[in-house]
């Protein structure tokens, strides 16, 4: 299977979970498999997918005396590189995934706690980013699709060996050794079992005995070491609660894609107290925010009655007694009422369905419509996900169409 195959599977992959309202990195167990497998065999595939797998992982493992957390440490920074790639490919109107703060959590303990400035900032570019100024990543120009979906792709590529790194140490029995040592049997080895016989042998290592039956003593001087932590590392959590901590029901979190986007810069501070977070959680725009959009609204020639009727100076103005046939004026005061109704843009070709609509200029639009950099500025745009509710919007666009351009449709 070439590259190119994976990439098709790939991207089908993440459209899958698109439609099912998930906008995340890829978990397709049987995409996973097929990769682990491929890339066990042939070390040189990151080559091919052009992930720069040797120069990351040397500069992440380089000088580390343990390699195990340092290799589960590089795996949640390819993941956030992996979803912020996707964000950018299925999501390219959400307007705050185009500027990274580097100041956030995310990017200092994940990110920066994994991999050096420079190369983050070389994978970061690869998205299309560049620095604007000390503390900000911003999109100057976004990159062709098929870009995006390359770069998201290696680091899925990325995180599959470092589990397979993770692997090899699992079953040699020891993740305390040289990393460059690691990396060359990696490379010249075409599966696990014959990885860890080759470091055994160039190590001198022992065969490995049972497991040992109790883990090493805790003590009350030194904090939990990083693979001893009590819950997995969050974007958005502070590391350690204390015990002033909230209660777990609100400690509680969904995965990295669901939470709030604190990494690229929405409303809320970048330090936030759990307690704080889910008061503010109402408030405050959160990831999920694509995912509550997915039942659309309820939509009926009785609803959209109603609606008219609600708005001054439309179909549903009062008629005057004595005057049967003729609407009395209305005289509104304060600023000129909302467009009437949702209009299909002209970016939608004839029996297209659009894939998102600006309520601020009521407009339905095609996924990459040229048009879009305005309404990005200011407006509200919804996110229109699965065949049925683009159906939908695109029947209430004509209707609205029909109602206000009809003879008599306006007082």
């Amino acid at each position: 299977m070439g590259s190119s195959s994976l990439s098709e599977d790939y991207r089908q992959c993440l459209e899958r979970e698109l439609r099912r309202g998930r906008a995340g990195v890829c978990g397709d167990p049987s995409l996973r498999a097929v990769l682990w497998q491929i890339l066990v065999e042939d070390f040189d595939l990151h080559g091919a997918l052009q992930d720069d797998a040797l120069a990351l992982l040397t500069d992440g493992l380089w000088g580390r005396a343990d390699l195990a957390p340092a290799l589960r440490g590089l795996a949640r920074a390819f993941e956030l590189l992996e979803l912020a790639a996707v964000h950018l490919y299925l999501l390219p109107w959400r307007k705050e995934f185009t500027t990274i703060r580097t100041f956030s959590g995310g990017y200092v303990h994940v990110l920066k706690g994994a991999l050096s400035e420079d190369l983050l900032i070389q994978s970061f570019q690869k998205m299309g980013y560049v620095p604007r100024d000390s503390h900000h990543l911003m999109v100057a120009a976004p990159p062709p699709a098929c870009q995006l979906l390359q770069v998201a792709l290696g680091c899925f590529a990325l995180r599959l060996e470092c589990d397979i790194l993770g692997e090899v140490l699992a079953q040699l029995g020891t993740s305390v050794l040289p990393a460059e040592e690691l990396l060359q049997a990696r490379r010249g080895s075409v599966d696990v079992a014959s990885c860890v016989a080759w470091l055994q042998q160039r190590l001198a290592l022992p065969p490995r005995g049972p497991p040992p039956l109790f883990r090493a003593q805790l003590d009350l001087y030194r904090g939990l070491q990083e693979d001893e932590g009590p819950e997995e590392p969050s974007l958005y959590r502070e590391p350690c609660p204390g015990p002033g901590s909230p209660p777990s029901e609100l400690a509680c979190r969904p995965l990295p894609w669901e939470q709030s986007a604190k990494l690229w810069g929405a409303g809320a501070e970048a330090w936030e107290s759990l307690a704080e977070a889910a008061v503010s959680q109402a408030s405050s725009p959160p990831y999920t925010a694509l995912e509550e959009e997915l039942e659309p609204e309820a939509f009926s020639f009785l609803s959209l009655h109603r609606e008219l009727l609600s708005r001054p100076g439309d179909l549903a103005a009062p008629k005057t007694p004595g005057s049967p046939g003729r609407a009395s004026p209305q005289h509104t005061h304060g600023p000129p009422p909302e467009p009437p109704g949702y209009q299909a843009h002209s970016c939608l070709a004839p029996g297209a369905l659009p894939a998102l609509s600006c309520d601020t200029c009521r407009q339905l639009h095609a996924a990459h419509c040229a048009t879009l950099h305005t309404c990005r500025l200011g407006h509200v745009l919804r996110a229109l996900l699965g065949d049925t509710q683009r159906r939908l919007w695109l029947r209430r666009a004509q209707v609205d169409t029909l109602l206000y351009d009809s003879p008599g449709a306006r007082p």
